[in-house]
């Protein structure tokens, strides 16, 4: 396990693993800086462990526990590169972050965690070129059903802040076991009426009396559940499964510009 250098900066000092700098530029970590890049599930894993150790006590166990930083979103002062991050780990800076003294496999698995977006899963990926995945996207047929930059149709999930909504391994399932990976509100519902209606569509929201969704012609529905006889929610997912259908080095591509979706 690694130690702290002594720090004698300590007016204003803020320990953990801080990307705490005041004043600086709020940077986003674009894996497009980061392709080809491999963080297995053993490294996340043991990255979460060092995390848990040195870092949640000053960044917080979601990683935003110091302004204007947010380790799981990649938000973070100046780094932007995989090499940033381990730079800011390893020298700290005179704003409050003090130098850690890490091995090499153990900055390796703390980068890996904050490039997982904090999955305490573990959930290994790689993350390839974001500009080839883009034509990746487009000619996989993913615009098909998916909503991005205001084009598209809205009978599946717009994609335009995918990469901070989800994170990469959560995304790399819905893309290779979509059955697995589609959140629940996403899935395809049933609703028959009282007065005999059928409805199919996307379930976007749903509360107590309730429940909105878009229709296969792409009409806002909201029903009243005092009105509904019949509500099937669908196990079986509309999307189909990337994996075959792409390469694995296809697959990082896609997942790369996946994650570096994140609004605007």
């Amino acid at each position: 396990m690694g130690k702290r250098k002594a720090f004698h900066g300590w007016r204003g000092f803020v320990p953990g693993l801080g990307f705490a700098v005041f004043g600086a530029t709020l940077a986003l970590a674009s894996p497009a800086a980061a392709q080809d890049h491999q963080y297995s599930a053993e490294q996340i894993q043991a990255g979460y462990r060092i995390y848990v150790g040195q870092c949640q006590l000053c960044h917080g166990f979601n990683g935003d526990g110091i302004a204007r930083v947010s380790l799981s979103r990649q938000q973070f002062p100046r780094a932007v590169t995989d090499d940033d991050i381990r730079k800011a780990i390893t020298t700290g800076n005179p704003a409050g972050m003090p130098p850690f003294t890490l091995k090499a496999e153990e900055l390796d698995g703390l980068v890996a965690f904050i490039r997982s977006g904090m999955d305490q899963t573990g959930t290994g990926f790689r993350l390839g070129d974001a500009m080839h995945g883009k034509t990746i996207y487009e000619s996989a047929g993913c615009a098909t059903c998916h909503r991005l930059d205001g084009k598209g149709p809205r009978t599946a999930p717009a994609l335009d802040d995918i990469g901070s909504a989800r994170r990469p391994g959560q995304i790399l399932t819905a893309l290779t076991d979509p059955t697995k990976g589609t959140m629940p509100i996403n899935r395809a519902v049933t609703i028959v009426t009282t007065d005999g209606r059928t409805i199919v569509g996307r379930r976007f929201n749903e509360d107590t009396f309730s429940v909105q969704l878009i229709d296969q012609q792409e009409n806002m529905r909201s029903i009243q559940k005092s009105d509904i006889r019949r509500y099937e929610v669908s196990m079986t997912p509309r999307m189909p499964s990337y994996k075959g259908r792409l390469n694995e080095a296809e697959l990082a591509d896609l997942l790369a510009y996946l994650v570096s979706l994140r609004g605007k």
